[in-house]
């Protein structure tokens, strides 16, 4: 038996159908150098954009993120050659605006054209207005700037049916659409917020009651009443009609964003391209957006996307991206792509106690007689110049002015100045971003949860930029003591994989391979059951993949294994991953 902390790996593997294609993005010490690259329409006409993003509401909460969403999109569309790109946000996005600039963009449209739409903002629903349109009586509804419930103020909102209504009359002119929605219409939530946490943000305003109804709608019953009546659109939304879409942290960049946008602005950049043929099938196009949206939000977000039915996603071309890629590597490319991260002098690791008990202690027997030894020079712990912002409950800071973490510096912040950590003095709990990630934490063990929450910061950035697909089953809920959780990989068949677990206090725990497992994936998914017991916290279960064994990276993860070492572990896949590496980074969370 193989113990995960509290977790208990069973003993095989399953095998399962492959569910979807793998993700194959860039190398993480890789990036494209500008301009080398351009986004083009498969069918030779041309591509069309109209990007919408609101934060600043007058009459319902504000938002963070929305407006650097779509100006994200709009810099990537314009970056990879898109002309025809109009940006509406905050006040620019009125009714009378939005429904202008889509009809102009109708009547610019011609046959064969690719027409993206984009919005990012506050959602909700309403009861339908035409009679059996939603399943559920319920339509979804995009709130604008100046919306309000009095008279005035409920003109301004777009209805589902209107964009709907806009779609077709692309389609009748001979236009593909794809249409991306980052704002969210339920209310429901999978795994609860602790109430100790510093607020978040949603893009959903509660249903409300409209006493005097001042719309007028574009559309008619006549007009599409649903995604599956529609016959060249592809749609993309940030959750389903049920949950709430969170702003979410990205590494390396400042305040909150839409998973979503930002998942999408980074495939059209090219990283959907999973077999690097120059064409993202709407397959690869769903694949890499849900992974990459998934890993950004600790599993709070599952997307939802929906092609006509007249469409294939598999051989279904989105956009093919032409000219040559020129690669810049090493530490040009983190500099190419915003980070900055610096290296700083080693300083002694505290090894843990043991954490994993494996059926063999030793490397996987298959290495046994090949794997060289790792190199004797150690590595230069990982530092980020991006401080970790550390609030105590209390408001107090001078709890924090002995802490010195190898990996990050501290800024003691109050825990409503959106901090990264939260530490309750009361009861030693940290929290992070509504979650527990370590329980019964004294001031002195806050540095390993600095240095964790840098390197999970780090793991998320390389898993966004060459993503392997993995879940987590049965949900995203909190797992209590003695539930099962399976680790799935997919289309990993003829691949080498490496699996790890960075721990609440960052300990390193290798899961896969150990012992007599077999370094090669056997089936085209892999399976591994975990069960849930104490200490509890946060989990970030890591899996790397490559079409050849990883020798020298695997070597020095048995090595770490059982140390509280995140840092070291982002400097060996820094220095160890092959060119093709694929890598999945998602977090979970136990409770007693």
């Amino acid at each position: 038996m193989r113990t995960l902390r509290g977790f208990d790996r069973r003993t095989g593997w399953l095998c399962a159908a492959i569910l979807l294609a793998a993700l194959i993005g860039l190398p993480p010490q890789r990036a494209h150098a500008a301009g080398e690259l351009s986004i083009s329409n498969p069918d030779g006409a041309a591509l069309r954009a109209l990007v919408i993003g609101i934060d600043d509401y007058q009459h319902v909460r504000k938002l963070k993120g929305a407006v650097a969403d779509a100006n994200d999109i709009v810099s990537s569309l314009r970056t990879m050659g898109v002309s025809d790109v109009v940006e509406l946000t905050n006040a620019q996005a009125d009714r009378a605006s939005v429904l202008r600039e889509i009809s102009s963009l109708v009547e610019r449209t011609k046959s064969n054209d690719l027409v993206f739409l984009s919005i990012a903002g506050h959602g909700t629903q309403e009861p339908e207005r035409i009679k059996g349109s939603e399943p559920d009586g319920m339509e979804n509804v995009f709130l604008l700037p100046e919306f309000a419930t009095t008279p005035a103020g409920s003109v301004e909102r777009i209805l589902g049916s209107e964009f709907n209504h806009f779609i077709r009359q692309f389609e009748l002119r001979g236009a593909r659409v794809i249409f991306v929605a980052d704002t969210c219409h339920g209310g429901g939530m999978v795994r609860d917020i602790d109430p100790r946490a510093a607020e978040m943000s949603f893009r959903q305003v509660p249903r409300y009651t409209l006493l005097v109804d001042e719309l007028k709608p574009v559309s008619s019953s006549d007009d599409p009443k649903s995604e599956l009546d529609l016959d060249h659109t592809a749609f993309i939304a940030a959750v389903d009609r049920h949950t709430k879409a969170p702003e979410v942290r990205i590494p390396g960049i400042d305040g909150l964003r839409g998973a979503l946008s930002y998942a999408v602005a980074r495939a059209v950049e090219g990283n959907a391209d999973i077999n690097h043929d120059g064409k993202v099938t709407l397959k690869e196009l769903f694949s890499n957006v849900r992974q990459v949206v998934y890993q950004l939000s600790d599993q709070r977000q599952n997307i939802v996307t929906v092609s006509s039915p007249a469409q294939m996603p598999e051989t279904e071309v989105a956009f093919e991206l032409t000219r040559g890629v020129v690669l810049i590597q090493g530490t040009a490319a983190r500099a190419a792509s915003g980070q900055v991260a610096t290296v700083a002098s080693a300083e002694k690791q505290t090894p843990a106690p043991p954490a994993v008990t494996a059926k063999s202690q030793t490397a996987p027997t298959s290495a046994a007689a090949t794997a060289p030894a790792a190199p004797s020079a150690a590595l230069p712990p990982f530092r980020l110049t991006t401080p970790i912002r550390l609030a105590a409950l209390d408001g107090k800071m001078s709890y924090f002015t002995s802490l010195k973490p190898q990996d990050a510096s501290v800024q003691a912040v109050q825990p409503t100045d959106n901090p990264d950590l939260i530490w309750d003095p009361v009861s030693h709990d940290v929290i992070a971003w509504g979650d527990v990630v370590a329980y019964g934490v004294d001031v002195g063990g806050l540095t390993t949860v600095v240095n964790r929450t840098a390197a999970i910061r780090e793991l998320k950035r390389m898993a966004t930029q060459s993503p392997q697909l993995m879940r987590i089953w049965p949900d995203d809920r909190q797992q209590r003591s003695g539930q099962t959780v399976e680790v799935e990989l997919s289309d990993v068949g003829s691949r080498a994989v490496l699996l790890f677990n960075v721990s609440g206090d960052g300990t390193i725990q290798m899961l896969y391979p150990v012992g007599s497992d077999a370094a090669m994936a056997r089936s085209a998914n892999l399976r591994l059951p975990l069960r849930v017991g104490e200490p509890f916290g946060a989990e970030q279960i890591v899996a790397v993949t490559s079409q050849q064994r990883m020798v020298d990276l695997e070597t020095v993860l048995m090595q770490l294994n059982r140390r509280r070492a995140s840092g070291q572990v982002i400097k060996s896949l820094e220095r160890y991953l092959p060119a093709d590496a694929r890598i999945a980074s998602i977090g979970f969370f136990s409770v007693p």
